[in-house]
Parts: C-alpha cells; sequence; structure tokens
C-alpha cells in the first residue's frame, strides 16, 4: 500500500512540475505575442504615418499648383481688362426651377472703386439653362465727371453689366494713358510744359520760355457716348497777350486749333505734341506778319 502511495506521490510531483512549467512556458510564450503585436501596431502606425504624410504631401503640391494657376489667371484677367475684384459675396435661394441671386461685389479698375449690388433669376433645367440679372445698383466715385455718372445710370437703367466692365475698363485705359503722357512731357521738357493740377488732369499747359506771356493750352478730354464707346478728344487752344493778337493779321491764331486737329491724323497723339513743343517752346514764336 504504501509503495502505491509513493508511486502515486512521484506521479503527482512529476505532474505538478510539468504544470508549473507549462505556466512558465505560457507566460513567456504571452510576453512574446505581446511584444510581437505591439511591433506589428508600430510597424502599422509607422506605416500609415509614412503613407498619410505622402499623401498629405501630394495634395499640398496639387493645390499649391492650382492655386499658382489660379493666380495666374487672375493676374492676366487684371491686366487684359484693369479690373481687379476685391470682395464677391453671394446668397443664392431655389423656387422650384428657378435659382435667385444677390450678389454684392467690391473692385477696382485701375484708379476707379466701385461697389456693386445686383441681383439674378437663373433658370435650370434639363432642356435648358439660362441668367437674367433683373437689378443693378452701382456706387462709384465719378469724380465729378458727367459721362461716368451717366454711365453708372445708364448701366442701372439697362442692367448691361458686360458692357459697363468693358467701358469702365477702356475709359480707365485712356486716363491711364493720358497720364503716362502728360508725365513723359513734363519729364522731358520741364521748362516748357507746365501741369497746374497734375498729371492726372484733363490739360497741361505748353509755354515759351523766351516768351512768358504767351501760352498754350492741351485741353485732352475722354468722353463715353450713349453707345458705351470711349472717345479721346484734343484740343489746342492758344492764350496770348492781347497786343500779339492785336498784330495777328493773317489769323495766324485761328488756325491754330484746325492745324493740330491736322496734326493728329498724322503723327498720332504722342507724336504732335512732340512737333507743337518743338515749334511754340523750343524755338523763339514771332506772330504778325
Amino acid at each position: 500500500m504504501s509503495k502505491v502511495m509513493e508511486r502515486c506521490e512521484d506521479a503527482i510531483s512529476s505532474l505538478m512540475q510539468e504544470i508549473a512549467a507549462l505556466k512558465e512556458e505560457y507566460k513567456e510564450n504571452k510576453k512574446n505575442i505581446a511584444a510581437l503585436s505591439t511591433a506589428s501596431d508600430r510597424n502599422s502606425f509607422g506605416t500609415f504615418q509614412e503613407d498619410n504624410r505622402e499623401s498629405i504631401a501630394t495634395v499640398t503640391k496639387n493645390v499649391n499648383t492650382q492655386l499658382a494657376h489660379r493666380e495666374m489667371e487672375i493676374n492676366f484677367f487684371i491686366k487684359t481688362t484693369g479690373i481687379e475684384i476685391l470682395q464677391y459675396f453671394k446668397i443664392t435661394e431655389k423656387k422650384n426651377e428657378n435659382v435667385f441671386g444677390s450678389h454684392k461685389l467690391v473692385g477696382r479698375c485701375q484708379f476707379l472703386p466701385f461697389e456693386m449690388t445686383f441681383k439674378t433669376t437663373e433658370l435650370q433645367s434639363e432642356e435648358r439653362w439660362s441668367c437674367d440679372v433683373t437689378q443693378v445698383n452701382i456706387r462709384m466715385d465719378c469724380k465729378g465727371d458727367p459721362d461716368l455718372i451717366k454711365l453708372v445710370e445708364r448701366t442701372e437703367a439697362t442692367l448691361n453689366l458686360q458692357g459697363f466692365f468693358r467701358t469702365l475698363s477702356r475709359f480707365a485705359e485712356w486716363c491711364e494713358f493720358r497720364t503716362k503722357t502728360f508725365s513723359h512731357f513734363k519729364e522731358r521738357y520741364s521748362a516748357a510744359v507746365g501741369l497746374p493740377y497734375g498729371p492726372s488732369a484733363d490739360y497741361m499747359v505748353l509755354v515759351n520760355p523766351k516768351l512768358p506771356k504767351c501760352e498754350m493750352f492741351l485741353v485732352w478730354k475722354i468722353t463715353i457716348n450713349d453707345r458705351g464707346a470711349v472717345i479721346p478728344i484734343l484740343d489746342l487752344l492758344p492764350k496770348l497777350p492781347e497786343e500779339a493778337i492785336a498784330v495777328d493779321k493773317t489769323a495766324v491764331l485761328e488756325d491754330v486749333a484746325p492745324a493740330f486737329k491736322s496734326l493728329l491724323q498724322i503723327f498720332g497723339i504722342q507724336g504732335s505734341i512732340e512737333t507743337i513743343i518743338h515749334s511754340f517752346c523750343l524755338n523763339k514764336v514771332n506772330v504778325g506778319p
């Protein structure tokens, strides 16, 4: 009996040792599995981060490319039309097939700032699409120019926004050209050219240093007709002392304005002004028979 008990105790002891060994092995395997799992997660996260960084870099590059392209388009639009859009807001409301829009536009055309609100009705259907301007209101500093005031009033009446921007751009272009032309001649012939109200005014004074009382006024108006066409009108008006007028027996002074018109036909604006300066301002002028 005792031998049997001893064998049983030995078997139990052996089993206990085996169980303890298995537990240790289980714990060790569990640690290894956990370590492998963590490493795998880290690798996956690292791979995710790397992939995410590549995706973000690609998206950023595409966005920057699109922004650069849009900026080039905007700059081209500004250079072509002279119109720069500073702010734009739009509110829409849809009813059935119609979309009603309220717009606010703030911008400038070279030196002319403007603020515009307008409303549109847009028809959307499978058969056709159309968009009509239904109301226009323009706030603009017209600087006392009656032609610009009429342009604003005509646009608000006719709702022709395209015509307004085309005319405004052309008007500003001519004004800029006049300013640059006056500045050029003032810089080149400072003693002969006077700009009492600056180069942006609509006239300049031509004087002969040897005849200080004799002057020529070159008046350069920029007008807008009822069709929206921009037309430059130049006149040369003499201002001479009474004694000089009295001795003008051959009516030379009366021929100044039409003679200048003829010069414009032949030499253009800048060439004609250059000719007048050389003939009247840089040489001594004798008025009389």
